[in-house]
Order: C-alpha cells, then structure tokens, then sequence
C-alpha cells in the first residue's frame, strides 16, 4: 500500500478550511538569480554598455517582484467546503466548487513549468478565458503549486470539490 502524499494529508482536513502557501525556497531561488543578474546589468552600465539599463531595470523588477512575493499574506490558496480562493500579490480570486471542473496539470507554453489548469463557467465569456482554452484547452489556471506537484494538486483540487458538491447535494 502507497504511503499517504502531503495531498492525501491535506484532503484529510475537509471540510475544514486549508490554506497552502507557495514555496518561499523556490521564490528565493528567483530573488537571487534577479539579483544577480540585475548585479550584471549594473556593471554592463559601469563599464559603458548602455544595453545594461535594460538587463538592471528588468532583473531589479524581477527582483522586486520575488521579495514581495515573499512578504506574509502575499500568496496562497484556500479550500472550504464552497469552493477555493487563491491570492497572488495582484488579485484575490474566489470560486465556488460548483462553478469549476476539469483540474488537470499542464504545461502553459512557453515555460516548462507544470501548472494547474481547470474551467470556470464564470470566466467562460471573457476574452482571455477563450484564449487560456485555445492555449491548453481550460479557461483558467492556479497561479502557484503550492509546494506540491502540478498533478498532486491537481487530484487534490477534483477531489476536494467531489467531496464537497457530495455534502452539499449539488454537482
């Protein structure tokens, strides 16, 4: 018998609410790597390349973006029994179980990073849910994984709403 995933540790709070956070690991990763890049543009500048002023503006913005990314309350994801809300340092978004199906783990190209993917009927007119369907064949996506696999948090988003819509009556 497989031993239990964080997952299945996760799933086994319902329906209690549960809160995950991204990796701090992976966004210092980013910090330092900007830093350090934006470091480079800055002695590209020293030494007369002006071409440095692009590498130190874009890398310090990358940078900025990684530090804040890591304050408290900067990102995470919510489950409760009516549905989830997941919070990034630009927007706070809630859906109800009953409005989303379809969790999958895909890779949004260009990147090679696996991501969440599922659909939400309360996106579905919107002009960038057409084109998140064209690109990999759902409405929406999960900004984070939360320090869990794309697909670990994949089964774990359907079978936290199966277990919900289940309570609630509802599918």
């Amino acid at each position: 018998m497989p031993s239990p995933t964080r997952a299945d540790a996760i799933l086994s709070r319902f329906p209690g609410a549960v809160t995950l956070y991204p990796s701090r690991k992976k966004w210092l990763l980013v910090f330092a790597g900007s830093a350090l890049f934006a470091v480079g543009g800055f002695w590209m500048i020293k030494t007369g390349d002006g071409r440095g002023w692009l590498v130190l503006i874009f890398f310090g913005l990358a940078a900025a973006v990684a530090a804040a990314a890591m304050l408290p309350g900067a990102g995470g994801l919510t489950l409760d029994r009516d549905g989830f809300e997941a919070t990034n340092l630009f927007r706070r978004h809630r859906t109800l179980w009953r409005d989303s199906t379809g969790f999958q783990a895909a890779r949004i190209p260009p990147a090679r990073q696996m991501w969440v993917v599922y659909d939400d009927v309360t996106q579905s007119t919107k002009s960038m849910a057409k084109f998140n369907v064209g690109i990999v064949g759902r409405n929406a996506a999960l900004p984070d994984t939360y320090g869990l696999s794309a697909d670990d948090l994949a089964q774990l988003m359907a079978q936290w709403r199966e277990r919900a819509l289940r309570q609630s009556g509802s599918r």
